[in-house]
């Protein structure tokens, strides 16, 4: 579960190819919107071979206060009972889902993603839907170096730093590229699930997002209703941190930088980020949930779920759930796909995880390999007491 939030699925079903567009959020503008009908897409439904029970030390269940050294799991089978599809409608639209990732880079969002989505194609109840990933950090790299394959330059100046607070606009405007395209897409019927995969770090980004996706369930020229669903990623173990920072220096930002450059460069944009993020809370939930409803059009739906390392803390009472009045099958059937996928996640692609972590310090350690040491030297004690500071300040101990 490398974190990967700018990162690309090699997964079919992962696709956020760039159209260029006359204007951001051009809905109302009038978009020629396709026919309700669903496209059905069938797969195999398949068992996956689940671990056995293992444990490791640097393992703990405890929510952490700060970024520590912990984790745990145990296998377990989920079986479920296949139904006919189940096509439900609101507002007299056929419903589809979006899926609003929230997270710091390197916390696992695209991998979870990715995850996410095998589940919900193995499964049943849900494995006519079609799924696509949506991610900023592939579209930020189509528009701002032309090609996928082009390498990010690195900035000299603070202005030329594209991650920095300074330039938060600009990070905005590949946001709101994504999101238009993903509108775009369920609006042509072209998926039923889009995963938004950007930070969305801060409440005014997220603000934002829901009034356009009020926007879009409001439009009379939209056929299809847009079910929200926010999952958040969190990571606050440092050992999974420093492995995914490792992993990250070899995306497509860093294909010509010598691997220590690479971190360090990271490890800036990391902190960046830190400084600007917001953890969606329950009072926030609340909060859009009231801006929703002041649509008396809409028969408001709003889900909120937590990743929190690996899976392997439990969330308690973090996620939350608001049905619509009128709410179908085939809404219920899907959250509780993702409930299951969520409550479960540790148990299904966690351990895997564990073990590739263990391993990789393992074999640095055995071997007294320079990477190892290049790592430690930028993401050490300093480095996290930065990131610490940064999260205190941010509410989010």
């Amino acid at each position: 579960m490398c974190g990967s939030s700018d990162s690309d699925s090699h997964d079919g079903y992962l696709t956020s190819d760039y159209n260029s567009s006359n204007s951001l959020f051009s809905l109302n503008n009038g978009y020629s919107y396709s026919s309700a009908s669903l496209d059905r897409a069938t797969f195999d439904c398949q068992d996956s071979d689940l671990l056995g029970n293992h444990k490791h030390p640097m393992l703990s269940t405890e929510v952490p206060r700060f970024i520590s050294n912990d984790a745990l799991h145990s296998p377990i089978t989920l079986n479920y009972k296949r139904d006919n599809d189940d096509v439900t409608y609101t507002n007299a639209k056929v419903n589809k889902f979006m899926i609003v990732l929230i997270g710091l880079p390197a916390t696992g969002k695209s991998t979870i993603s990715s995850h996410l989505i095998q589940c919900l194609k193995n499964n049943p109840l849900t494995n006519s839907l079609r799924c696509k990933v949506f991610n900023a950090g592939k579209i930020r790299r189509q528009i701002s170096c032309a090609t996928i394959s082009k390498p990010l330059l690195l900035a000299n100046t603070s202005s030329e730093d594209l991650f920095n607070p300074k330039n938060i606009d600009k990070k905005e405007t590949y946001a709101r590229i994504t999101l238009q395209k993903l509108f775009h897409e369920i609006n042509n019927d072209d998926c039923d699930v889009g995963i938004f995969d950007a930070t969305n770090s801060t409440i005014e980004r997220r603000r934002f997002i829901f009034e356009e996706v009020c926007s879009f369930n409001t439009d009379e020229l939209s056929t299809f209703n847009l079910v929200p669903i926010v999952l958040q990623i969190s990571c606050f173990n440092r050992d999974f941190i420093k492995y995914n920072i490792h992993n990250k220096s070899f995306n497509e930002d860093y294909l010509d930088k010598p691997y220590e450059l690479a971190i360090k460069d990271f490890a800036k944009r990391l902190k960046h980020y830190y400084s600007q993020f917001t953890p969606f809370s329950m009072d926030e939930f609340n909060q859009i949930h009231q801006y929703i409803n002041q649509h008396e059009e809409i028969d408001a739906s709003l889900f909120f779920f937590n990743v929190i390392n690996a899976g392997i803390v439990e969330p308690h009472s973090l996620s939350h759930s608001h049905y619509p009045s009128t709410c179908g099958r085939q809404i219920r059937d899907t959250i509780m796909v993702v409930e299951n996928f969520i409550n479960h996640y540790s148990q299904m692609f966690g351990f895997e995880y564990i073990e590739s972590v263990k391993l990789f310090f393992e074999k640095f350690e055995d071997n007294h390999e320079e990477t190892l040491a290049a790592l430690d030297s930028v993401v050490n004690d300093e480095f996290f007491n930065d990131l610490q500071e940064l999260i205190e300040n941010n509410g989010f101990s």
